[in-house]
């Protein structure tokens, strides 16, 4: 069930891109609902946009706690990430500021648009196996390889 139900997270994502914010500053927990035919056909049915996450008994409080644990561990990576580039960058202004005159704005925004403000997890900042969380979709990759072959050539004719 699992290649299923990850092509169509696939398809709600890029589906929905558009309207969420590209940044790894901004995060949000959605809560999506399924429902499987006869076929073992994965439908969607809905998407809540503020889940409730109550514990409503042993199991489902591990579930969730599990769940919010493996959330914040992707975050702070991204956030460790996103801080490290930015330092680097800013280390490097200051040097190329000691050596020259004149700093080439535009240039640098130019640079801090394409390599540091990104949605890119570096190496040094990996995020556990025992993470429950599955990358759906890798937007610094092309097109037809961010959605890791869960898309078929047609979903990207539009």
């Amino acid at each position: 069930m699992r290649p299923k139900f990850k092509q169509a997270f696939a398809h709600l994502s890029r589906a929905i891109e558009d309207s969420i914010p590209q940044t790894s500053s901004v995060y949000e927990l959605f809560g999506l609902d399924f429902v499987m035919d006869e076929n073992l056909d994965i439908w969607f049915i809905e998407c809540n946009v503020a889940p409730q996450l109550i514990g409503t008994n042993d199991r489902k409080t591990q579930l969730l706690t599990k769940m919010l644990q493996d959330m914040f561990e992707i975050q702070l990576a991204y956030y460790r990430s996103r801080m490290s580039r930015a330092f680097e960058f800013v280390n490097k202004i200051l040097q190329e500021n000691a050596k020259e005159s004149t700093i080439n704005y535009e240039k640098l925004r130019k640079e801090f648009d394409t390599r540091i403000n990104i949605n890119k997890l570096e190496p040094a900042f990996s995020i556990s196996k025992n993470n429950g969380f599955i990358l759906v979709a890798d937007k610094n990759l092309p097109e037809k390889d961010a959605y890791f072959g869960n898309l078929n050539q047609e979903c990207f004719a539009l």
